[in-house]
């Protein structure tokens, strides 16, 4: 299992989504991302989630993607392409390993929740298990990436029993 260091900003209080939703997203994203090295690691593995507010995220993004706007999520890979490929080879050596950040924007969140008719426990699911996958090595710059990577998210959500984000 992960080890999840999760900071829950004020917003998020009343969310429904803690501490125990977020360690199911994330367990759910190592289990469909197919890496055997993390469903049952044999070193202390962890990821970092911040539950924050949108100008904080927007500060981040502005600063590391130089994007003047908010954004729902954003990640930040502490492994290397090489580091990930030794991972999921099951080759990594290492005493230790962080995966990386995730940081969430509740207002975001919450509008993106409300404008779906969902639950903002279930977007912010979605997003952690999105986040997760960057993390793992999974992007959707090119259109054949984001295919792959949005049927992995549309399968780990549907296991939870939670919708199709990317239907109509």
């Amino acid at each position: 299992m992960i080890d999840v260091d999760l900071t829950i900003g004020l917003e998020w209080g009343n969310s429904g989504f803690g501490q125990v939703e977020v360690e199911k997203a994330v367990d759910v994203a190592v289990r469909f991302a197919a890496v055997p090295e993390l469903a049952d690691p044999v070193v202390p593995v962890s990821v970092s989630i911040k539950l924050s507010d949108n100008a904080e995220v927007h500060a981040l993004n502005r600063e590391w993607r130089e994007k003047d706007k908010p954004t729902n999520v954003l990640s930040f890979p502490m492994l290397d392409d090489d580091e990930l490929d030794a991972l999921i080879e099951g080759t990594y050596e290492a005493p230790e390993i962080m995966l990386g950040d995730i940081i969430l924007a509740f207002g975001i969140c919450e509008a993106e929740a409300a404008d779906r008719g969902i639950e903002v426990a279930h977007h912010a699911t979605h997003l952690v298990i999105h986040g997760m996958l960057h993390l793992l090595g999974y992007d959707h710059i090119e259109d054949d990436e984001a295919e792959a990577m949005e049927a992995l998210e549309v399968k780990a959500l549907a296991s939870m029993g939670l919708h199709n984000p990317y239907s109509d």
